[in-house]
Formats: structure tokens, C-alpha cells, sequence
């Protein structure tokens, strides 16, 4: 089926720009030349154009005594054009560079490219509405995920695929190998096996463009592929010049009353329009989690746009900002809490002391991606109800693998850097990670992103225990003056209450309301009513304040954060 062209590529600017392509996440990897090597995954960090090719070796550090050893290998990859290997190389020049692992090789002699008529892309037109499904494959039915994407090509070999960024991408593209249905407007639902080979974020869109490869499709399977390919350019062509008096493709045609769902939702309703604000900056944390574990560096343009808009966010109305960040429940748990932690930061440290805008933008942003490190290890670490110490001690590689990240972020002051992300998991009796600090080594401002993260997280339900309400979390820090600052503890409920806005308060009468609004004192001054425990959604009832208050009775239980 794959009917393949050999030719060598010698031309420099053409070597170039095929090594270019190979930089892209997953769209490289290496082959020690001896009879029966098997290709390993590898990271392109740098080119110099005749001069050299720098690696990241981290992932294969098995590897690296024969490579050091100057075994030759074979670099791979794939890019539009086709099929790429290098002439054989060597690699030098071995650095251990804060626990990445990186070389160099000579600038490659020439390369192959092999070119498949099987990389034939059909491309959708508009109007052409194919879906791509994803599902996790949680053992619990009820936790399992679904994520929606638009069919953008199609070929043989792979597909092209966008997602919404708010629909929660990182649960879903958290492997790099995946079983997606490619679903068509006749019902035709194709399962196939696939490899994530690169993602790119739009962060304006709000779009993920993935690309799969398929993975050894079948005989059959690559027969279905191949009509798939020829019914989307025989739709596609009916849209082109005369075009239109042609017999649609039957692929096309919608069967039935219930026809299989299709396409990004896009769909998503807000309780508030500051939800909706927040969700845009919900996405973009979750495509950049994607694209971490993609080996991509944290971008510091985007992350610098949307800590504004965050800021601006809570400068406009800080109890419309403290309640949306309830609303935001699609995407990973790491970026909610982000959002949370970034959020109440900033709004607890200006209420203490006036800050530079500059300042409180440096926290904000570290904030929303202080914890995004964790989302680049197995997820077996993450969905474990217990760990052991090893499992733990790699856990606590979530810092560092972080920090590694964000090289590119220059603007961020170092002092906010070390205090909201490297030291916010310490703890004042030196029982906290990564590096043990203990009292005096920890500053104000790492003493106050301890409290607000610890408070957070501890609402929030894990795999070993249900998320605790405000209060119990509270008790639990001020019980422990040992490792958190009580004086921080103190101010923090003071500024949140003890029923902090966004809590959600069930009265004698079996009334659920959510808590949009506190007095002076920081008592409840304004509720909204809902029917259900679920994330507020936008069926929320009647606001009630005031004197009216009265009229609904007593308060009987504040409920956890994971109802």
C-alpha cells in the first residue's frame, strides 16, 4: 500500500529545513547503527546550520554509555514531506545541565527521504464535519473522560485533529498513545491506535491542532483508511468549480434521528460572564500542561498575556473572580488549583501591603503553573490512593521538572520564582520538599504561598481522601504552627472568612445556595440559590441578600469541595 520513493537529500538549505521539522515534539528518535537496533524517541534542542545538532538525552540515559562510547546511530524522524534519516553520526561534547542530559553531534553528511504516496492528506472543507473522539480508560465508568475534536485531514498514515482547549484536554492527552474514533455524519464510527506526534497550541482560538499517527493499522483497517481519504476528496470536490453537480460521498450523508455526535462542543455554558473570562485562561494552562509533556518550554509570551488577564480579572471584581473559580471544572486539577492559588495570592497580598503591578503579575503567573510540573510525570503516580517512598521522592521531581521549563520566562522576578514554585511545598520544621528549608530560610512571601496553597489543596478531593471544607482545613494548619506561619494562617482566614466565597452551604430547610458574597466582617452577605451539588452552572437560582437572608434559616453543613 505504500509504494515508496527513495531519494537523498544534499542540499544544505533543504538538510536544514527537514531537521527543522524534526525539532517538533515526538517527531524524532534514534537508531544505534547495528543489525537489529530498535528506534528510541529523542529530543532536538538546537540546530547550528553546517556546524552541529544539540540533543536532550534525558529520556535515554540507558543509551548513553554506548553513544559515549562513540557507537555511530542513525537520526529519524518525519515530517510533511515524508520519511527523514540522517547519514550516520556520532555523538559529543556530554553535558549534565541541572539533571538533563545533553550532546552534540557533527552536522550529518546528507539525508534520505522517503516519501509514501500513503502521506497523501485529504483535507476538509467547511461544512465538512467529521468528529474525533477520545476516551480515557478509567476502570470506573463514571470517571471516564470523553474529548471532541474537528477532523481536519486525513490520510493513511495519520490525522489532524482540533480540540477545544476548554474541554479539558490534558485528562485526555495525557499518554502518548491513544485510541481514537474518527466519527462520520452517516453513523461510521472507525477505532483506531495512535501515536501523539506533535501539538500545537492557538492560544487566541482556543484550539490544540494534534497530529496522530496510526499505529500498524491492519491490512483492512488501511483499506477502510484509504476509501475514508477518497470519499473526503470526492465530498470535498463538490465545493470546487463545477463541482456542485456531482453525487455527494454517502460518507456525508446523515442517517437516522441520532446522529453520532460530531465535532468540538464549544458548547460550554457559564454560571457568570467572569466564569467565562476565567475559562479562557482555564484552556490555555491546560494546552500548555499538553505541551510540557510534550518537552515544549512554558511559553512566556502567552503566560505573560493571560497573568494580566488574570490580574485584570481580579482588579474588576474580586468576589466575582473568588466565585468563578468554582465554575471552572473541566480541565486538570492542576490548573484549577493554578488558578485558585494565583488568585488568592494576589488578592491577599495587596490587601496586606501595596504592590507593584509587575510584582503581583510575577505571582500570579507563577501561581497558575506552580504545580503544572506534575502533569509531566506517569499518571500512576497521580491516581495512586498511596505511594511509596520512591513513588514519593519522584512525586516531589514535579519542581525541578518545572523549573527546567520555564528558562524562557525572563521576566519573571527570580525571588517570586523561588518563593511561589520552588519553596511553596516546604514547610517550617524542614519536613517539606524539595530541598528540606526550614524557619529562617523561608521568606515572607514563600510563608504566605505555603498557607494558600496548603489551604486549596487540602479542599480539594485526592485519590486517598475527600476534599475538606474551609473550616476543618484551617484547623488542620493551625494545629500545625510547627510548619505553617500562624500569622499568615490568621490573615488569610480574616481576608477569606470562614466561609469563604464560592462555598457551597446547605440549610436546615435542605436549601443549597452558593456563597457569592461576604460583609465587612467577612460574614455571608449574599448567596445564590441552586438544586444541585454539582459545579455552579447557568440554571443557578435567585440571589438572595440582605435581610432576606434570615428568611432561609440556619446554615446545617458547609459542603467539601469535591461534591
Amino acid at each position: 500500500m505504500q509504494e515508496e520513493e527513495y531519494s537523498p537529500v544534499s542540499s544544505k538549505v533543504e538538510m536544514s529545513a527537514l531537521l527543522e521539522t524534526m525539532m517538533q515534539p515526538g517527531a524524532a528518535s534514534i537508531r544505534l547503527n547495528v543489525p537489529g537496533a530498535e528506534a528510541f524517541p529523542i529530543v532536538l534542542m538546537d540546530l547550528e546550520d553546517n556546524e552541529y545538532i544539540e540533543y536532550d538525552l534525558t529520556a535515554i540515559r540507558d543509551l548513553a554509555p554506548k553513544l559515549r562510547r562513540g557507537v555511530e546511530y542513525i537520526l529519524l524522524g518525519q515530517s510533511h514531506a515524508g520519511m527523514i534519516r540522517s547519514s550516520p553520526l556520532k555523538m559529543r561534547d556530554f553535558v549534565d545541565d541541572n539533571g538533563r542530559l545533553k550532546s552534540k553531534s557533527d552536522w550529518p553528511e546528507g539525508l534520505d527521504l522517503r516519501q509514501r504516496r500513503a502521506a497523501f492528506r485529504a483535507q476538509l472543507r467547511i461544512g465538512m464535519d467529521v468528529g474525533v473522539r477520545l476516551r480515557t480508560d478509567d476502570e470506573d465508568e463514571s470517571k471516564r473522560l470523553e474529548l471532541m475534536g474537528d477532523l481536519r485531514d486525513l490520510s493513511a498514515t495519520g490525522c489532524l485533529t482540533d480540540f477545544y482547549a476548554q474541554d479539558g484536554a490534558s485528562k485526555v492527552l495525557n499518554e502518548m498513545h491513544v485510541t481514537l474514533e474518527i466519527c462520520f455524519p452517516d453513523s461510521t464510527v472507525f477505532p483506531i491506535d495512535a501515536d501523539v506526534r506533535h501539538i500545537k497550541t492557538d492560544s487566541d482560538r482556543q484550539v490544540l491542532t494534534v497530529g496522530f499517527e496510526f499505529t500498524n493499522p491492519s491490512n483492512e483497517k488501511e483499506k477502510q483508511l484509504w476509501n475514508f481519504v477518497r470519499e473526503i476528496e470526492r465530498e470535498a470536490s463538490r465545493s470546487a468549480g463545477d463541482g456542485a453537480n456531482r453525487s455527494p460521498s454517502p460518507l456525508f450523508e446523515q442517517k437516522g434521528d441520532n446522529p453520532v455526535a460530531l465535532g468540538r462542543r464549544q458548547g460550554h455554558k457559564y454560571a457568570t460572564p467572569m466564569a467565562r473570562r476565567l475559562a479562557r485562561i482555564a484552556g490555555y494552562l491546560d494546552s500548555q500542561m499538553v505541551a510540557l509533556r510534550q518537552s515544549q518550554d512554558v511559553n512566556s509570551i502567552q503566560l505573560s498575556a493571560h497573568a494580566d488577564r488574570l490580574l485584570d480579572i481580579l482588579m474588576d471584581n474580586r468576589e466575582d473572580a473568588l466565585f468563578a473559580l468554582r465554575c471552572i471544572h473541566r480541565e486538570s486539577p492542576w490548573v484549577t488549583h493554578g488558578l485558585s492559588v494565583a488568585l488568592r495570592m494576589a488578592d491577599l497580598a495587596q490587601s496586606r501591603a501595596k504592590i507593584p503591578r509587575d510584582i503581583l503579575k510575577a505571582i500570579v503567573a507563577c501561581g497558575m503553573i506552580h504545580d503544572l510540573g506534575k502533569g509531566m510525570l506517569p499518571s500512576s503516580l497521580w491516581k495512586a490512593s498511596t505511594l511509596s517512598r520512591d513513588s514519593y521522592v519522584r512525586m516531589q521531581s514535579h519542581v525541578a521538572l518545572l523549573i527546567n521549563q520555564i528558562d524562557k520566562c525572563k521576566w519573571l522576578a527570580p525571588t517570586v520564582v523561588q518563593s511561589v514554585i520552588e519553596r511553596v511545598n516546604e514547610r517550617l520544621d524542614g519536613s517539606g520538599y524539595p530541598l528540606g528549608l526550614k524557619g529562617n530560610d523561608l521568606g515572607e512571601l514563600a510563608r504566605m504561598a505555603m498557607v494558600v496553597d496548603a489551604v486549596d489543596a487540602m479542599c480539594r478531593p485526592r485519590a486517598d481522601r475527600a476534599g475538606l471544607t474551609p473550616e476543618n482545613a484551617y484547623r488542620y494548619l493551625l494545629t500545625n504552627q510547627n510548619q505553617f506561619d500562624r500569622n499568615w494562617v490568621e490573615a488569610y482566614i480574616r481576608h477569606f472568612g470562614v466561609i469563604p466565597v464560592g462555598s457551597l452551604v446547605k440549610y436546615k430547610s435542605g436549601q443549597l445556595a452558593w456563597v457569592i458574597s461576604l460583609d465587612e466582617k467577612r460574614h455571608i452577605s449574599a448567596v445564590q440559590l441552586t438544586t444541585h451539588e454539582g459545579p455552579p452552572d447557568d440554571e443557578l437560582g435567585d440571589v438572595i441578600e440582605g435581610d432576606k437572608l434570615g428568611e432561609l434559616g440556619e446554615i446545617r453543613e458547609v459542603l467539601g469541595a469535591d461534591c
